[in-house]
């Protein structure tokens, strides 16, 4: 068994997401586009201003959005993929091609922060009470400008992007030329001396921009939260290792990892109690199906059945949690799932006769390592960070 050293998560720094947007209220779709993705090493926002309001500005913003990502994803930087996007900007200006203003930033797990911009409004540092506008440097590049800037987000601060409806915001009529990024970072001062949430701040600026420009708003508006934290980690075992001569060091290894730990599976939690020296004791046993059995093993935090646990967290765990069954422990799991930001899972490979009985089949209850990775496509899709080693 080759066993992968997961770098424990509450030692990063996640950072959580928070929209508010509304569109010009005569057009069908908003115009603005937000595309964001979470990896182990960063997380990477790019929001994109198509040009104009309605269906065309819409489709300028999420062809530029998802090129831009595609080319990070290739493996070039954010000034190289500004770069090339910028150019393509640069001809549609004299061209009948889309036009979109974009906003590429990406926060390290350590904090350091990436933002580029191309025709878009400086972003906004927010501390516990203090908020300061980001002093790019300008860089050309070919026949454009682009907006560029490092520093480090820490913990417990917060950044703020938004489009320029909300620094336009009440242009020609409250204010000569719009509310801009000052007036903006003024009112976020003033909310947080008066002991607003940061997470407030999303929606609030946006009924702001309502109050400046009208019912009709003047543009479509976005703002986005950037809350920066220290990661809270769930870390599930489930399954024994294919050899079990690595039961010690599978083990040693998960309860080594800081964070929530679950356990799902009789039999790995009495490979665990085992080398801890401890007794697995029998909490919840029922007769109904939804309801499987729960232990409890001391040093961990929830112990659940094994596969059908995990078939039945996949099938609610999008769903409303004032909706889960009460005392179960599929709805703990659930709970437990929703609540952290990061999810590693450390899956065992041995193989299960039992689970080859056809009446699991008639049932559609999937083996482990599919139900797993369904999991993991929902949790990322909530999003989750998700890491998964398989044993």
């Amino acid at each position: 068994m080759k066993m992968v050293k997961i770098r424990p998560q509450n030692s990063k720094k996640y950072i959580g997401i928070t929209v508010a947007q509304v569109n010009k209220s005569t057009a069908p779709v908003c115009g603005d586009y937000l595309l964001s993705e979470r990896t182990e090493e960063a997380t990477t926002v790019i929001l994109c201003d198509g040009i104009g309001s309605g269906v065309r500005a819409h489709i300028a913003a999420v062809m530029a959005a998802n090129r831009l990502m595609e080319l990070l994803r290739l493996g070039f930087s954010l000034r190289q993929a500004s770069a090339k996007v910028a150019m393509t900007m640069h001809a549609a200006r004299t061209q009948d091609i889309p036009f979109s203003a974009f906003c590429v930033c990406r926060i390290l797990n350590d904090g350091h922060t990436t933002v580029t911009a191309y025709e878009m409004p400086a972003p906004i540092i927010i501390g516990q009470m203090a908020a300061s506008i980001v002093q790019p440097r300008f860089i050309a590049l070919g026949n454009e400008v682009i907006a560029e800037a490092h520093f480090y987000l820490h913990t417990h601060n917060s950044l703020l992007l938004f489009s320029d409806g909300v620094s336009q915001a009440g242009m020609g009529s409250t204010f000569r030329l719009g509310w801009r990024e000052e007036g903006v970072e003024e009112f976020i001062r003033s909310a947080l001396a008066q002991g607003m949430s940061v997470e407030m701040l999303p929606q609030m600026i946006i009924e702001k921009v309502r109050q400046y420009s009208g019912p009709t708003y003047g543009d479509d508006s976005t703002v986005v939260l950037l809350q920066c934290r220290k990661t809270k980690t769930a870390h599930i075992l489930t399954g024994p290792p294919a050899d079990r001569q690595f039961d010690q060091k599978t083990v040693e290894h998960f309860m080594y990892l800081p964070g929530i730990k679950i356990i799902c599976g009789s039999t790995t939690a009495d490979i665990v109690a085992k080398f801890l020296g401890v007794s697995v004791k029998t909490k919840a046993i029922s007769d109904a199906y939804y309801k499987p059995p729960q232990y409890e093993v001391s040093g961990i935090d929830l112990v659940t059945e094994g596969v059908l646990t995990l078939n039945q967290v996949y099938n609610i765990l999008e769903e409303d949690p004032g909706s889960y069954e009460a005392d179960s422990c599929v709805s703990s799991l659930c709970m437990f799932l929703r609540s952290v930001d990061a999810v590693n899972l450390l899956v065992g490979t041995a193989a299960n006769p039992g689970y080859q009985n056809i009446v699991f089949r008639q049932m559609g209850v999937l083996p482990r390592v599919a139900i797993i990775q369904k999991i993991i496509d929902k949790l990322k899709k909530m999003g989750k960070l998700v890491t998964v080693e398989y044993l």
